[in-house]
């Protein structure tokens, strides 16, 4: 099972609903948090850099391809929790948040033990 964590906004390069990631780093350059809740977030931010490792695509300068859609593997516990705390943050400032899951996800081009990046494909089970 795949786990993805979305607000209500489409993504203008993915066509997919946003992810908490680019929904947290647009709210953190919007400036409009307190400065306690921007060190917070920034808390959870820094967790994810230095335990979520960063994909490397041959040809992608250190990134999967722009319109891959990164999910989470159901047993990466620690990363789930870490999200939902993110996914708190972004409900307080009024964005709707949603966990989309998926059984079998088709086009996997990345994987490692706590996600999976996956182009959009009808063969996904949902």
């Amino acid at each position: 099972m795949y786990l993805r964590f979305v607000v209500t906004q489409v993504d203008e390069d993915s066509h997919q609903p946003k992810g908490l990631f680019v929904t947290a780093h647009e709210l953190l350059e919007s400036g409009d948090m307190s400065l306690d809740d921007r060190k917070q977030l920034r808390e959870v931010l820094i967790w994810f850099n230095k335990n979520l490792p960063s994909p490397y695509i041959s040809g992608s300068k250190n990134q999967v391809a722009y319109r891959a859609i990164f999910w989470f593997k159901a047993g990466a516990v620690e990363c789930i929790a870490r999200i939902w705390e993110m996914a708190r943050y972004l409900q307080h400032h009024g964005y709707l948040v949603e966990v989309q899951k998926c059984r079998t996800l088709g086009n996997i081009i990345y994987e490692d033990q706590f996600q999976v990046a996956a182009f959009p494909s009808k063969d996904d089970r949902k």
